[in-house]
């Protein structure tokens, strides 16, 4: 009875994984990559994306142009100076939800953008990253659940706002800034950033390299922040408040918080995290 079970058993599982494989290879066909390419030849000026899971890549160039890879569906429309690019699920996926281990999910969406013409960017994902390099652009707006990278970009105004993500800013000029995360990671790196406001539940903010000019308040609840000067600071007056935390500056140009006068603020505060400035 023993040896009977146990073969039955051994034939269940070689009939299953052989439906399975069958199942997983047939299904995969579904999912074949899309590739969709468009110009435009007219000019906008409000450009507004919307994805799921899709990976969105903003750069610069002498016209606007789409470029997507995946298998799902993009819809694009423009109506007057506005463009509006939105991710939708192919109807032969077969089902809402991948299980299938045969598949990845590379789907990207790579915009160039004209800055000249551009005036307000609005980008809006759920799972997606969301990349902007080497853009000088006036109104910007992201919201993601994942990352979120600025470099090497000029942005006049910036509002950025996720539950549960990374935000990484490098060689960046931001003139207005508010970010305001729920949990997450916080890095800017050689950067200068002015009336530029930061405000995390959970994280560590930190900022490296930065530059001698920057006015920034930053908050955390959760967490500790570090700020690093990459150069000689000038006309900086240091606000630090830590709460159940420790203040430390370890920057031999501060007498008393304070290099030169005020135009420039560092405004800190957490409530259980240490605050230091190097």
């Amino acid at each position: 009875m023993k040896k009977l079970f146990i073969s039955g058993l051994i034939i269940f599982i070689i009939f299953f994984a052989s439906g399975a494989m069958t199942w997983f290879t047939i299904d995969k066909n579904k999912y074949d990559n899309r590739h969709y390419t468009k110009t435009i030849n007219s000019k906008i000026e409000h450009l507004s994306i919307s994805t799921v899971t899709t990976n969105v890549n903003i750069i610069s160039g002498k016209k606007l142009a789409v470029y997507f890879t995946g298998d799902n569906k993009i819809n694009v429309t423009k109506n007057n100076k506005r463009l509006s690019i939105k991710e939708k699920r192919a109807v032969d996926r077969g089902y809402g939800l991948n299980f299938n281990p045969f598949h990845s999910n590379n789907r990207k969406l790579t915009i160039v953008v004209p800055e000249k013409d551009l005036k307000s960017l609005n980008i809006q994902s759920l799972l997606g990253e969301i990349d902007l390099n080497q853009v000088n652009l006036k109104h910007v707006s992201l919201e993601t659940d994942r990352i979120i990278q600025l470099k090497r970009s000029e942005l006049n105004q910036v509002n950025i706002e996720s539950s549960k993500a990374n935000f990484y800013i490098t060689d960046c000029l931001i003139r207005e800034g508010r970010m305001k995360l729920d949990k997450g990671i916080t890095h800017v790196k050689n950067s200068t950033l002015s009336d530029t406001v930061f405000l995390v539940n959970r994280g560590d903010i930190s900022m490296t390299d930065m530059k001698s000019n920057n006015d920034i308040k930053a908050s955390t609840q959760r967490g500790n922040i570090n700020y690093h000067f990459g150069e000689k600071p000038k006309n900086t007056l240091l606000k630090l408040h830590p709460g159940h935390g420790n203040k430390e500056i370890k920057n031999r140009y501060f007498d008393k918080g304070k290099v030169g006068n005020s135009d420039n603020i560092l405004e800190f505060y957490t409530v259980d995290g240490d605050i230091k400035i190097e």
